[in-house]
Parts: structure tokens; C-alpha cells; sequence
């Protein structure tokens, strides 16, 4: 529970230190009466928190020139939560704040972050965001048409279900379990034994109160909010692999801003470090 206070705390930190990017009032120029953010989950999740922050910031350093409205539950991309770096990229959404297993079908690079087993510590997963990894990254998202702003974290992914304890693979034969629609998901439950079902976080929580599925795989971060005990009685904390969060803006937008209002500040580009 520490680990996990530190987490919602992390996020917050990160929205904040991001929005130093806009330092200031700058010459007058045309905004947008509103910039749309597509977020996955809600207000009530740390994750949506830090949404929220991050407008709240960005519209005091601007001055009230840049207002940004989050959009919950992937609304503007009516569910479709894997389309959000298209939607994007083209201009229909300004800015998002999205798990990097929600890009990883369009930024293959990111889906270094879904290898099971692989990544064992938040300290590994500040070397890799804050390295190498995060520049390919980055890199990635402005070939698409993206900027890549800084990284937050959404947690390890952990299993419960309502089904029966899982202490060894052996123990997933068979279960139901919601995931994520990226193929690496899937695979690696059908190569546990497992039956994937694929389904949008906001159709998720209906599966669980109808029993459609018999559990999931998701982050701690979510499964408070949802009050998953309700539903599942058996929690797996196994650390199989990280989900971090990056937050990215429409990159040719992003380029008409006053360059003093996207200059990098130190540490407001890479944000995870901040603990």
C-alpha cells in the first residue's frame, strides 16, 4: 500500500512538473477555446487525478490561453481506446494521457513495456524511460505525428478473479479473463492456459458484475476505484509487467505554441524519476 500511495502521488508529480513546460503568458495569439485530452479511465482513479491536474496547471502557466477538457472513459474515441495515437496524430483529439499498451499497436517500440516478466522494479523502469528506451520511444511517437510530452505510472498489472486462487500457471487453465485487445496480451494468456477475452475498461466493469468473464489483469490503480472485491474474491500479486503512462499532444499543433512555452525545463521531460 506504500508502493501504491507513492504511485497516485507520482502521477500527481508528473502532471505538475509537465506543466512547467508552459512557463508563462507569452504574445497573444489564436488558441483553441477548448483542447480535448482523451483519457481511458475517470475522474476518480489517480490517473484521471492527474489529468486533471495537468489542465489545471497548464491553464494557470498560460495565462487561461490553453484550456484543456479531459474526456473520460475514451468517449472521443467512442471506446475504441487503441485508436487514441491516431486520433491524434490527425488532429481529431489534441492531446492524450494514455497507457503505453494502449499505443503500442501504432508505436511498436513501446511494447518493450508488455515483455512478461521482464521489467522487475520501478528503479529498471525509471532507467528505461528516463535512457535510451524512452528516447526510441519518443522518437517513435514524432515519425507518427506526435510529441511526446513526459511519463507517469499506472503500476504493475496484477490478476484477481472470482474463480479460485492462481499460485501456479497450471492454476490459469481455463479461467476467463478480461485483457486488453493488444495481441501481445493475448498471447501470453493463451500460452498460460488461459481464455482472453478482449474488452474496453469501460464494458469491463458490467463483465465482472454479470459474471462474463471470470476476472482480469490491471494495476492496483484501477482496481481500488472499481472496488474490485466486490466482484473477485482471489488477488495474484505477481508483478508479470509494468504499465506506464506518457502523456502526448497532435505534434504539429504542439510546434505552433511559443517556442518559450515548449522549451524543456530539467526534469519536466522525464518525469518518473520524481518519487
Amino acid at each position: 500500500m506504500k508502493r501504491f500511495s507513492l504511485n497516485a502521488i507520482c502521477i500527481l508529480i508528473a502532471a505538475t512538473a509537465l506543466a512547467l513546460v508552459f512557463p508563462g503568458p507569452s504574445q497573444a495569439g489564436k488558441f483553441k477555446k477548448e483542447y480535448k485530452m482523451t483519457v481511458v479511465v475517470t475522474a476518480g482513479y489517480y490517473w484521471g487525478q492527474g489529468a486533471l491536474k495537468f489542465a489545471e496547471l497548464v491553464k494557470e502557466k498560460t495565462n487561461g490561453r490553453i484550456n484543456i477538457k479531459p474526456y473520460w472513459r475514451s468517449q472521443l474515441l467512442k471506446g475504441a481506446q487503441l485508436k487514441s495515437v491516431q486520433m491524434v496524430a490527425n488532429g481529431a483529439i489534441d492531446c492524450a494521457m494514455e497507457s503505453t499498451i494502449n499505443i503500442s499497436p501504432v508505436i511498436t517500440e513501446a511494447n518493450i513495456f508488455s515483455l512478461p516478466f521482464f521489467i522487475n522494479s520501478f528503479e529498471n523502469l525509471d532507467k528505461m524511460e528516463n535512457g535510451q528506451t524512452g528516447r526510441a520511444v519518443f522518437a517513435a511517437m514524432e515519425k507518427k505525428g506526435l510529441k511526446g510530452l513526459a511519463w507517469a505510472e499506472n503500476g504493475f498489472r496484477q490478476v484477481t478473479n472470482s474463480a479460485r486462487p492462481i499460485r501456479t500457471p497450471a492454476d490459469l487453465k481455463g479461467l476467463k479473463l478480461r485483457v486488453v485487445g493488444s495481441p501481445i496480451f493475448i498471447d501470453i494468456f493463451r500460452q498460460l492456459g488461459a481464455d482472453p477475452v478482449t474488452m474496453n475498461w469501460a464494458d469491463a466493469v458490467s463483465a465482472f458484475q454479470q459474471g462474463i468473464v471470470d476476472g482480469l489483469e490491471n494495476p492496483v490503480g484501477v482496481l481500488l476505484p472499481v472496488k474490485i472485491w466486490q466482484y473477485h474474491k482471489y488477488a495474484t500479486f505477481w508483478n508479470y509487467l509494468v504499465d506506464p503512462v506518457v502523456f502526448f499532444w497532435n505534434k504539429k499543433q504542439w510546434d505552433k505554441f511559443p517556442k518559450e512555452w515548449t522549451h524543456k525545463r530539467k526534469n519536466s521531460h522525464y518525469i518518473s524519476m520524481i518519487r
